[in-house]
C-alpha cells in the first residue's frame, strides 16, 4: 500500500486521469441493479480484498467491480469482462468510487438520511424489475453478498443522490430571459440546413464483377430508367428492380440533410429540382437512380422551438462545474489510500 495526500494526487494507478471531468452518479436507486451473475462471478473470489481506503474507511473489490459495470461501455461486457478491459477501465472505475465515497461520507457527517420506507420501496422496484424474488435472491446469491449488505449499499446510493441534489438543484434553474439571452448570442447554431426528401433505386454490383455481370446490371438500370421515362410509377419500379433496403418503402429515403449520401451520388441529387429524377448515377457500390420528392430549405428555428435544448445546454455546463467543485473540496480535505494491483 502506499499513503497518499489527496491534495497532491492519487497514487500513479489513477494519476492519469488527473484534469477530467467526473462522471457523477446522479440515476435514481432504482437504477442500481445488481451485478450480471458472469461478472458477479468472476469477483466471488477476492470480493472482500480491499481497493482502496478513504479517509480509513475500506472499500471492497466488489464494490469496484458493480463501479465497473456502470461506467463500462455496453459492448465491452461481450464475451465477458477480461482482464485486460478491466485494467483498461479499473483507474477510472477507482477514481468514481472513492468520490462516491466522499459524498457518501459527507452526507453522514450533515446528518442526511434516507427513510427505511423509501429504501424499501426502491428495493420493491428493483426486485420487480429483475423480474421476481427468486430472481432477485439468485442474483444477490451470485453477486455473493446478503439482502442486508445489499440494502445498505442501496441506501449509500440514495443518500449519495440526495447529497448531489441538494447542492445543484439551484443551480440546475435557467429561466427564459436567460435562455433568450444565449439564443440571440448563438444564432449561428440554431439552423436547420436544408433536407431533401429522396426516392432511390439501387442496382448493385460488385466491387470486382465479371464483364457480363456487370453489362447485365448495367442493363437493368437501363430498363429501369426508360420504364420511368414512359411514365411509370417510381415506387413501384423501386419495389420491383431496387437492390436497396428502401425497396420496401418504394424507394423513399426520407428527408436527407448533405453529408448522408454517397458523395458522388449526393453532388448528383444537389443538382435536381423537387419532383426531377435523376439519369443513372455509378458509384463504387454500383447504377443508382434518384428523385427528389421535396426540398425544405435551410431555416433558422425560432428560440421557442429550442427553448427547452437550450436551457439544457445552460444547466448541465453548470452541473458540471458545480459537480467539479464539489468533488474539489472533498478531496481537499480527503485521506486516500489505494491498494496497488499487481500485474497479472
Amino acid at each position: 500500500m502506499q499513503m497518499v495526500n489527496s491534495k497532491t494526487r492519487i497514487v500513479r494507478l489513477i494519476v492519469s486521469l488527473a484534469g477530467r471531468t467526473l462522471p457523477l452518479v446522479l440515476c435514481s436507486a432504482v437504477g442500481m441493479i445488481l451485478l450480471l451473475p458472469s461478472q458477479a462471478a468472476q469477483a466471488s473470489d477476492k470480493k472482500d480484498k480491499p481497493v482502496v481506503l478513504v479517509n480509513g474507511k475500506a472499500l471492497p473489490e466488489d464494490m469496484l467491480a458493480e463501479v465497473m459495470q456502470k461506467i463500462v461501455p455496453v459492448a465491452a461486457f461481450h464475451g465477458g469482462l477480461s482482464e485486460k478491459k478491466k485494467r483498461k477501465y479499473r483507474p477510472e472505475a477507482i477514481k468514481t468510487l472513492v468520490d462516491e465515497e466522499l459524498m457518501f461520507q459527507r452526507a453522514e457527517e450533515l446528518d442526511m438520511d434516507i427513510d427505511r420506507s423509501r429504501v424499501n420501496a426502491a428495493r420493491k422496484k428493483i426486485i420487480k424489475k429483475l423480474g421476481g424474488k427468486s430472481q432477485y435472491k439468485r442474483a444477490l446469491k451470485a453477486h455473493g453478498i446478503s439482502n442486508r449488505e445489499y440494502r445498505k449499499r442501496l441506501r449509500r446510493r440514495m443518500l449519495i443522490d440526495k447529497f448531489v441534489k441538494e447542492r445543484i438543484e439551484d443551480v440546475a434553474f435557467v429561466d427564459d430571459e436567460e435562455a433568450s439571452r444565449y439564443y440571440e448570442e448563438n444564432k449561428g447554431m440554431y439552423i436547420r440546413p436544408e433536407a431533401r426528401r429522396i426516392r432511390h433505386i439501387f442496382i448493385s454490383v460488385p466491387p470486382v464483377p465479371s464483364e457480363e455481370l456487370f453489362e447485365q446490371r448495367k442493363e437493368r438500370a437501363e430498363l429501369v430508367l426508360r420504364k420511368l421515362d414512359d411514365g411509370e410509377d417510381f415506387a413501384a419500379l423501386a419495389w420491383d428492380y431496387s437492390d436497396g433496403p428502401y425497396r420496401v418503402k418504394g424507394g423513399d429515403m426520407g428527408l436527407l440533410h448533405k453529408g448522408r449520401l454517397d458523395r458522388k451520388l449526393e453532388l448528383e441529387v444537389e443538382k435536381l429540382e423537387e419532383g426531377e429524377t435523376s439519369g443513372i448515377i455509378r458509384t463504387i457500390y454500383g447504377f443508382h437512380i434518384a428523385q427528389v420528392t421535396e426540398i425544405r430549405p435551410e431555416e433558422q428555428l425560432s428560440f421557442e422551438d429550442v427553448k427547452d435544448s437550450i436551457k439544457t445546454t445552460i444547466s448541465e455546463a453548470r452541473l458540471k462545474e458545480t459537480r467539479e467543485a464539489i468533488i474539489a473540496g472533498l478531496r481537499e480535505k480527503a485521506e486516500i489510500e489505494v491498494v496497488e494491483v499487481a500485474e497479472e
